[in-house]
């Protein structure tokens, strides 16, 4: 049985989602382009990751919680996956909610997403 991922924003645990998609992004000096011969030229700077990270249906308590700890600036944001750990500074991208569900007294919100950018 795989492990699910364990996800923390600000040292808190969050729900662990239902979707994960992790980029490696290949960063360039500001001179990167094309010589008059075609040729690429620049230089690596730095490698930083971009997670894309998709809940299925969780609590509006759930969804809360995401909010709460991955917010504007930048902030500690830690993935466990497959027993290897990511440990970044990042920020975020646009942090959505897709539909609202009411069953009885209860709230859930279905197909909430972010994307966790390295800093």
């Amino acid at each position: 049985m795989a492990a699910y991922p364990t996800i923390q924003a600000n040292g808190v645990t969050l729900p662990s989602p239902d979707e994960l998609k992790i980029a490696d992004e290949i960063i360039w000096s500001a001179n990167t382009g094309r010589s008059t011969t075609g040729k690429m030229i620049g230089d690596v700077v730095a490698e930083k990751q971009t997670i894309d990270i998709q809940w299925g249906v969780i609590t509006y308590a759930e969804y809360k919680k995401i909010r709460a700890n991955i917010k504007s600036g930048f902030h500690p944001f830690k993935l466990v996956l497959g027993g290897e750990t990511i440990t970044i500074t990042a920020y975020r991208g646009t942090l959505s909610a897709g539909a609202v569900i009411h069953a009885g007294s209860a709230t859930y919100i279905k197909g909430a997403s972010v994307t966790i950018i390295q800093q």
